[in-house]
């Protein structure tokens, strides 16, 4: 019988966990394979182990709490891949984010029919209060969507199946150097794929996030852009030679630059959200530039962690 580990990596967010096991409990499972659930936390110390054994004792599957103390995203989705050593597939799914009953069975089922060796569904943004939802048709929050069963040749690990099997022959880590950076997710998949990994999308396969109030506002909205820029640069910085790195972002940011400063050809009549469109792409410009000569913005930075060079190590070269 096959099986399946639903991951999650978790910091300091207890509601959100409870929101998370609430709707796993909802779950419908696919016929045949076995299913556990899998927390790691990332705390200096076990702080959710005991929630997780009190949410886990309400699923009838099993749960495993795993802490790692490095601080570190990398470090955590590592620990995953590490804790599902005897598993066939890893669903990946975030903290702060619930899942649709169909969520898993529309994931295996594609992951069935394609052969793909990873599967991204979409992640349904929401806000708390109605006067808000205009922040999600901006670019700050705005989800690409694809055609059921397209090809991806990226994804990130808020909502993903993975072929285990596949990640165990090709030994594909995440990153560890972009510890506190964000964006090793990314990597990750860019990294499956030039391994020969081939990805797909359900569309079906539906996970939901509630973006809180402190995350609408501008200068969050900006600075996430921002950092994307530069996790967008880091991903060429580390498997491509320097000038094919300095080419690809000068193009690229050059790109964000221009179609931001055309968003403001849209502010008669979507005025905000035009405005919002156009300071993100210009966010997105800067950063990727910044982050092509190495600059660093470290998001996930924590007081506990050891001073930072503002640098992104040398190149790797090419290959995970």
């Amino acid at each position: 019988m096959p099986s399946l580990q639903i991951s999650a990596c978790t910091f300091r967010r207890p509601e959100g966990l409870q929101a998370l096991f609430a709707s796993l409990a909802q779950l419908v499972r696919p016929d045949g394979v076995e299913v556990s659930v899998c927390v790691v936390d990332n705390d200096t110390v076990p702080s959710a182990e005991a929630l997780v054994m009190q949410l886990g004792a309400g699923l009838d599957m099993p749960v495993h709490y795993v802490h790692e103390p490095r601080p570190g995203i990398p470090m955590a989705r590592t620990r995953v891949l590490e804790a599902a050593a005897e598993v066939d597939y890893v669903a990946f799914i975030d903290d702060d984010e619930t899942a649709e009953p169909g969520w898993l069975v529309a994931l295996w089922d594609m992951a069935c029919q394609s052969g793909a060796h990873f599967v991204q569904g979409p992640v349904v943004m929401t806000v708390e209060d109605a006067e808000d939802r205009w922040w999600l048709d901006t670019v700050f929050f705005r989800q690409r969507s694809f055609p059921d069963g397209a090809a991806r040749r990226e994804s990130w690990t808020n909502n993903v199946l993975v072929d285990m099997a596949f990640i165990r022959d090709r030994a594909i880590r995440f990153d560890e150097r972009l510890a506190l950076d964000g964006g090793e997710d990314t990597l990750f998949f860019q990294d499956m794929v030039r391994a020969g990994g081939r990805g797909v999308f359900a569309a079906a396969a539906r996970v939901r996030e509630v973006q809180p109030a402190q995350r609408l506002r501008w200068s969050w909205g900006m600075q996430r852009q921002y950092r994307n820029g530069i996790s967008r640069a880091n991903t060429m910085r580390l498997r491509r030679a320097w000038p094919v790195t300095l080419v690809y972002c000068l193009v690229r940011g050059a790109g964000m630059a221009v179609i931001g400063l055309a968003q403001l050809i849209r502010l008669p009549v979507h005025g905000r959200r035009a405005v919002a469109d156009s300071l993100g792409l210009l966010c997105r410009c800067g950063g990727i530039l910044m982050g092509a000569v190495g600059v660093r913005h470290l998001e996930y930075a924590r007081a506990v962690a050891p001073e930072q060079d503002n640098r992104v190590p040398p190149s790797a070269g090419n290959g995970p």
